[in-house]
């Protein structure tokens, strides 16, 4: 494996690149960022690998700009190249860089992670345990607080971004023979594809002040209020580029639509937001209750009660999580890809005898149907059982 020393910070630097990824059928991409102190994560490197060489790109030369114009774009382009399949770990992080900074998510996508979850390897296994695993290669460990905004970047750096991404399309395709030999290639690629979603990472006000409101006891107005409260953070923190937090938590705005002050007296006086952003957005947060006590049709979001298990299926539903976590093993795959605790109570009272009847009634999926659809089936009407002897657990038959 060739790894490029040095970043590539002009635009001859990518259209060199670029020339090189010309024709290939898969590139790996990584990111380094910085988060903590910001709203948007900081993209500082973009790591980009094909199963010969290396490089790396400051991604800080080309953020915040026109792509078109920086530069970047013939690159982005590849990412988004339809021939060519683009490898990534644990893909959200790494897809919510591209897009913050470059308005895009790389497509079509395949997320290790993901497809390690298909093939045996656990629920979010790591980077390193995966290549360990697979190709029995070691990278060091250590780096997750690194401080990649450092210019020039040390030798020691671009080491450990390098290793990040120089194995990962041998890995894809190790796991890929995996996938086809099982039959979840296809499976794989659509559990990546979620975090090629666009709208996965923008704004939605709504959704954030539904989930303040679940537990905050507000009446009509008063979540009216949270709303255009929320809308003016989530504008506020991107104008700013800051932490939610830092402009004001959760539980201020809460309480803030709880007792909606109507003046800045009473603004001032209130506990939880700091006299700066006080002083810079005190007739903005008036303005924000201001409209909500004028709103009109106002209505409160619904919450449906959650379903709760009586004793008996309590412990049938705890009898159906160790089934299930024996088949997840003898299958090779996470227990998350059949199905999550909360569907295991309506598929109990489904009363389907058939798993296609699970899969039209929405409480299965397609794939966990054809993987272990009938032996769920099986367990709920008594055709399945547990047997202990010792300390394992296995799955029997019971006779007619």
């Amino acid at each position: 494996m060739i790894t490029h020393p040095g970043l590539i910070q002009t635009a001859e630097g990518i259209q060199k690149l670029v020339e090189r990824l010309r024709g290939k059928d898969m590139v790996a991409f990584d990111t380094e960022f910085i988060r903590e102190t910001t709203f948007f994560p900081m993209v500082e490197i973009l790591q980009v690998a094909t199963d010969e060489e290396s490089w790396l790109v400051d991604a800080r030369a080309f953020r915040r700009k026109d792509p078109r114009q920086s530069g970047i774009q013939p690159l982005l382009d590849v990412f988004q190249d339809p021939k060519i399949l683009k490898i990534v770990h644990a893909a959200q992080g790494d897809q919510e860089c591209l897009y913050t900074s470059f308005g895009m998510t790389a497509r079509p996508s395949l997320d290790t992670a993901a497809a390690a979850s298909l093939c045996g390897f656990g629920e979010a296994v790591g980077l390193a345990n995966l290549l360990k695993g697979m190709l029995n290669v070691s990278i060091k460990k250590g780096h997750a607080r690194t401080d990649w905004s450092v210019r020039p970047l040390p030798e020691q750096l671009e080491e450990y971004a390098h290793a990040d991404v120089i194995h990962l399309v041998e890995l894809a395709r190790k796991l890929l023979e995996r996938l086809e030999r099982s039959g979840r290639r296809a499976w794989a690629l659509e559990l990546s594809s979620k975090w090629e979603d666009e709208k996965l990472y923008e704004s939605n006000p709504e959704e954030l002040a539904q989930k303040l409101a679940r537990g905050g006891r507000l009446d009509k107005r008063g979540y009216a209020a949270l709303l255009e409260l929320v809308r003016w953070r989530e504008e506020r923190v991107r104008q700013l580029n800051l932490p939610r937090r830092w402009v004001a938590d959760d539980n201020v705005l809460v309480d803030l639509a709880h007792v909606r002050p109507k003046d800045m007296q009473h603004l001032s006086a209130f506990r939880g937001l700091n006299k700066g952003e006080l002083k810079n957005s005190g007739e903005a947060i008036l303005a924000a209750l201001d409209r909500a006590s004028h709103a009109e049709d106002v209505k409160l979001p619904k919450f449906p009660k959650p379903d709760i298990p009586n004793e008996a299926e309590s412990q049938v539903i705890e009898l159906m999580k160790c089934f299930l976590g024996i088949l997840a093993d003898e299958h090779r795959i996470a227990s998350r890809h059949l199905m999550t605790t909360q569907q295991l109570l309506p598929i109990l009272r489904s009363g389907a005898t058939q798993r296609q009847a699970l899969v039209e009634q929405g409480l299965l999926s397609l794939g966990a149907a054809d993987l272990v659809g009938d032996e769920l089936v099986a367990f709920i009407h008594g055709k399945r059982a547990l047997s202990v002897n010792g300390s394992s657990v296995s799955v029997v038959k019971v006779e007619a």
